[in-house]
């Protein structure tokens, strides 16, 4: 009989934005004369595709394809090529980072590539997030068995929590227990906050130290409006021998569905086999990246070098200042009603305390039932996050100044 990995059943029935789809679903049949249309701020992608440069490039490749005489499928491997080249000189060499394009390696989304990561991993890592983060992380390593058991107040046995809230004015310190393997994801998901350079180098010594591997998530970078903070964490000396990078656009572009992202993965990270014997984690990658993947389709290619082009990264920067405004709205009204609130200035997640003695739940529902407002219940993101909930900047204009006038 075919048995089945067991960790897999430890997963919740739901992913998070799965149960709020259903509970606003549960509201529009029982409140069908509710009056106004809900508008979602909880969604954390941007659901359209950046206009004029891409798109176009996208519909042309499309027709390309359809053209019997055309040579794309010959052209995917140098267009690979070109578009590392072009990662390289727009995201690393302009911030004074040196990196070779054998360290860099595209894939469909930094969702994916963070559970390709875990499948690497020995299950005997000590693994540690913040708290709260983006769930996707622990999942992870639930299916891989090293989360351990849910234990009564939402915490996993096995991995160890770093504190990413009030009481460490949201800036994360490393931990004192030993860890094999931590997530970064900065800015962060969903609290919207971020470290400075200053703070990030304390992270990076840690590393160096205890010989642990960080996974950063850099899904965010191009919110990053402080000079202060750097948008990759290869800014910090030292961070490409114990750090890989991940980078997604389904944050910033749209390209949420036909994802474009890519890893960095620098020669000089080691991870090592039971007897200390140190491996390349670039070639254990590069094995998996020729076994397992056949490379991006040719249209995603095609859009995805289009981004790189000067009216691309015009674009990029005009959507990116779109969504900043969007969460200053939300973040300027919220502080208004009297709420505590953090992020919207480096991202566009706005992430705000509850009144006292309400949970994360129950603010959810009465927004929606009071005001056809949908945000996301920060326990959903990890037990620290209850009493907190998360505003997004991904509507519309119009929609995020309609929301904020119901309140």
């Amino acid at each position: 009989m075919a048995l089945i990995n067991e960790d897999y059943l430890k997963l919740p029935e739901d992913y998070l934005f799965t149960e709020i789809n259903k509970k606003v679903n549960i509201f529009k049949v029982t409140r069908p004369a509710s009056g106004s249309k809900v508008i979602h701020l909880d969604k954390g992608d941007a659901s359209c595709i950046l206009q004029n440069e891409i798109s176009n490039a996208l519909l042309n490749s499309v027709k390309e394809m359809a053209d019997m005489n055309s040579t794309h499928s010959a052209d995917t491997v140098s267009r690979t090529k070109e578009l590392i080249n072009l990662v390289l000189k727009t995201d690393y060499e302009s911030r004074g980072i040196k990196l070779g394009a054998e360290e860099v390696f595209l894939n469909d989304s930094a969702l994916n590539a963070a559970s390709e990561v875990s499948d690497f991993l020995s299950k005997d890592n000590i693994i540690g997030v913040f708290d709260p983060s983006y769930p996707a992380y622990i999942y992870n390593n639930v299916m891989n068995g090293r989360a351990g058991e849910k234990m009564g107040d939402g915490h996993w046995s096995n991995l160890v929590y770093i504190p990413c809230d009030e009481s460490c004015n949201f800036s994360p310190m490393p931990p004192k227990e030993r860890v094999d393997v931590i997530y970064l994801s900065l800015p962060n998901n969903p609290t919207g906050t971020t470290l400075t350079t200053e703070e990030l180098k304390k992270w990076i010594k840690y590393a160096l130290a205890t010989k642990t591997l960080i996974i950063f998530d850099a899904s965010h970078a191009h919110y990053i409006q402080d000079k202060k903070v750097p948008r990759s964490i290869y800014e910090i000396k030292g961070a490409q021998k114990c750090a890989i990078e991940l980078r997604s656009f389904s944050k910033t572009t749209g390209y949420t569905g036909t994802d474009f992202a890519f890893t960095v993965v620098p020669k000089e990270v080691f991870v090592y086999t039971e007897v200390g014997e140190s491996i390349s984690l670039n070639k254990i990658w590069h094995r998996k990246q020729t076994s397992k993947f056949s490379g991006l389709p040719y249209m995603t290619l095609c859009s995805a070098e289009a981004l790189y082009t000067p009216q691309g990264q015009k674009e990029l920067k005009e959507r990116t200042e779109y969504y900043m405004k969007n969460a200053e709205i939300i973040r300027t009204k919220l502080l208004s009603k009297g709420l505590k609130v953090v992020g919207g200035e480096n991202s566009p997640y706005v992430w705000a305390k509850t009144p006292e003695g309400v949970t994360s739940w129950r603010f959810f529902e009465q927004l929606l039932y009071e005001h056809n407002v949908v945000c996301t219940p920060g326990v959903g993101f990890c037990p620290g996050g209850e009493g907190y909930v998360r505003f997004t900047g991904f509507a519309t204009r119009e929609d995020t100044i309609e929301a904020m006038a119901r309140l």
